[in-house]
């Protein structure tokens, strides 16, 4: 899909959004490189890597290049990714901090038009995933002292506290809007789109780089990676990370563009009175989602695939196969917290499971 791009990426056309919507209706890893790829002295063939730190993780760009073709001008791109890191954090001053502001007193606001955008495809993936990705919880987010940049040791909130979370029930679907203004008669809705952001951002800049005319490239976001085209004539072959332990636990080559993405509870998370309790929370309990450490989900979208991860992890064991069911969702791992590995037959058969995790894979 192409762009039309603003500084944010997004298109500016008046019926952008609804391409994208109608797009994506239909519809933490690591990179693992292929053994011939690096620098290639007989063909001059190499792999231009470009780092930068941004969505509060490191950030990776990979890029096939040869001695005869120069490398793509990404710094665009980067500005980009800078812009929207910036305007979209919920706990700094930006975009996303004014809107909240506001509906926590009772104002109208008009939104930034990335923000509009952000919460009509968040209020879409709400409603798909049974609510279990839920964008609107922000506040609970910090009520827990998940919205710190470090997590520091803490308690958590009261009773009380949850009680009146659980009962307004905050929801994407609370917000009114009248034109291009949005309210809430809640005030408990805060936007927060950590589950999101980085898929949004990894589609648009893939998008952009895809139109240039790139061979092909792999864009990490703290773990969240896509990637189009190939290596050289190799595919990409992407590893996904042991929750368990260090290294990988399986790898698998992507095919075209794809999106492979990992949520985990083992990745970050604080210790709460003694107890170590994951960032995910579950939205009608108000509670860390205790129960699945690691849902890997690929797509062609990451902006889907980066909110079913979380929608899975919180559905947890029981329910995570029916709401992959009605995300259209064929290819996800599950990992528990008792070291069991679920996978749809679909990546089952893809996964080329490493040491440690051979024969330990059922598949649901």
């Amino acid at each position: 899909m192409r762009y039309e791009t603003d500084d944010e990426g997004f298109v500016a056309a008046p019926d952008g959004r609804r391409a994208l919507l109608a797009a994506m209706a239909g519809l933490p890893a690591l990179l693992v490189m292929p053994a011939a790829v690096g620098r290639n002295l007989a063909t001059g063939s190499a792999v231009e890597t470009q780092r930068r730190h941004l969505f509060g993780s490191p950030a990776e760009l990979l890029l096939p290049v040869r001695a005869d073709t120069a490398v793509p001008d990404t710094a665009p791109l980067w500005r980009s990714l800078t812009a929207m890191n910036a305007r979209w954090n919920a706990w700094k001053p930006g975009d996303v901090h004014d809107v909240n502001q506001a509906i926590a007193a009772g104002r109208s606001v008009e939104p930034a038009p990335g923000v509009c955008r952000l919460i009509r495809i968040s209020a879409a993936l709400e409603r798909v995933s049974m609510g279990f990705f839920n964008a609107g919880i922000g506040g609970l987010v910090g009520a827990w002292g998940f919205h710190q940049d470090r997590l520091s040791p803490g308690r958590p909130p009261s009773p009380r506290q949850l009680a009146r979370w659980r009962d307004a029930a905050p929801s994407l679907h609370q917000l009114q809007w009248r034109g291009q203004t949005v309210c809430s008669s809640n005030p408990r809705v805060q936007l927060d789109f950590g589950a999101v952001a980085k898929g949004v951002a990894i589609d648009v800049c893939l998008d952009r780089l895809a139109a240039s005319g790139a061979p092909g490239a792999v864009l990490n976001l703290g773990g969240n990676l896509a990637g189009f085209g190939d290596v050289h004539g190799r595919p990409w072959r992407i590893g996904v990370r042991d929750p368990l332990g260090p290294g990988v636990m399986a790898t698998l080559a992507l095919r075209g563009r794809e999106a492979v993405v990992t949520s985990g509870s083992y990745e970050r998370f604080r210790w709460v009175d003694g107890r170590r309790e994951t960032h995910i929370i579950e939205p009608a309990l108000g509670q860390p989602a205790p129960d699945l450490v690691s849902v890997t989900v690929v797509h062609p979208s990451a902006t889907w695939a980066d909110a079913a991860a979380t929608a899975l992890l919180v559905a947890g064991p029981r329910r995570w196969g029916v709401v992959a069911e009605r995300m259209g969702l064929d290819q996800v791992l599950v990992v528990d917290r008792h070291g069991q590995a679920r996978a749809t037959p679909l990546l089952g058969a893809r996964l080329a499971m490493q040491a440690g995790w051979a024969g330990r894979l059922q598949q649901s």
